[in-house]
């Protein structure tokens, strides 16, 4: 679809990767269905009992960049690598996520194997950690064997702080980074576990300390009163377009603040609506926020 530029498109330098979100703001009529030029990409969950081909079609045609899952055996994630959008580039696979039981022996052999598998599509390893808590040594352990496997390989290795796991916040992520001691080991930072986690009021200044750390990132609705024992996601995972949790100036605008300038995913865990409902509102409030944020990056700058 194409569209007609302002004047001043002479001052929407696309060919430079940090200005292009200023410049789809500065530069694109905002009736335009393209995707942004901030790219989203998105959990299959909800998603996961279609053909891969139908999952990655429908993600295309509603503009995600790409689309992240549980570690599905070889011949799954070789079917989504060889889909048309993954061939061309339009949608990729970011990463898959994996538990990996620290405190019990696992297979390296296996492992090994998906790393061969995710190294072609540079596709990150995603780790949740299982296990207790408290046993910090093999947990230490476990993860520098992961990364020192991965590295062979060429794969990058991301943790997964998730609530309820043995690691649950990105805090946690940073403190078992520093003792792995691994530079190519990054974390994630997910909304909804920072929520559950107690942490919506200090978001800002997590984000702001965890952002050089930073390789993926999840976004999502949210409502800001939840019960954080709830045996259900439904407060704190919801479609982008709602709950009433400021997800732009709370959550979004901090991250662009900082400097954040990796994959951003939609976390779709739980949600009821079909999926091409769900998938569609939230890439619409996705190219508003974007937007939104991107006037407030610019106004924060001002003229020149």
């Amino acid at each position: 679809m194409t569209t007609s530029l302002p004047s001043n498109q002479a001052r929407c330098p696309k060919w430079l990767p940090s200005l292009l979100l200023l410049a789809f703001v500065g530069c694109a009529d905002p009736r335009r269905s393209d995707p942004p030029e901030a790219p989203l990409g998105a959990f299959n969950f909800t998603l996961e009992s279609r053909p891969v081909a139908a999952q990655v079609e429908l993600l295309d045609s509603l503009g995600y960049s790409g689309v992240t899952l549980f570690w599905p055996g070889r011949e799954a994630f070789d079917s989504h690598a060889r889909q048309p959008a993954v061939v061309a580039g339009r949608v990729r696979l970011p990463a898959v996520f994996f538990s990996l039981p620290f405190d019990t022996a696992w297979d390296r052999q296996e492992l090994d194997g998906m790393l061969a598998a995710l190294a072609p599509t540079r596709t990150a390893l995603w780790l949740i950690l299982s296990g207790p808590p408290d046993a910090k040594a093999s947990m230490v352990a476990s993860v520098r064997d992961v990364v020192d496997l991965a590295t062979a390989q060429g794969v990058d290795v991301v943790l997964y702080p998730h609530d309820g796991a043995a690691i649950e916040n990105v805090e946690e992520s940073l403190a078992l980074m520093a003792a792995v001691d691994r530079p190519r080991l990054k974390t994630s930072l997910h909304l909804c576990h920072e929520l559950r986690a107690g942490n919506r009021d200090r978001l800002e200044a997590i984000i702001t300390t965890a952002a050089p750390q930073l390789a993926l990132v999840s976004i999502h609705g949210a409502a800001r009163e939840f019960d954080p024992n709830a045996a259900t996601w439904s407060d704190v995972i919801q479609p982008l377009d709602r709950g009433d949790f400021d997800v732009g100036t709370g959550y979004l605008l901090p991250l662009r603040r900082a400097g954040y300038e990796g994959p951003v995913l939609l976390h779709t865990f739980g949600l009821q609506d079909p999926p091409e409902d769900h998938l569609r509102r939230s890439m619409g409030r996705w190219r508003e926020l974007s937007r939104s944020v991107a006037d407030a990056l610019a106004n924060a700058e001002g003229p020149g």
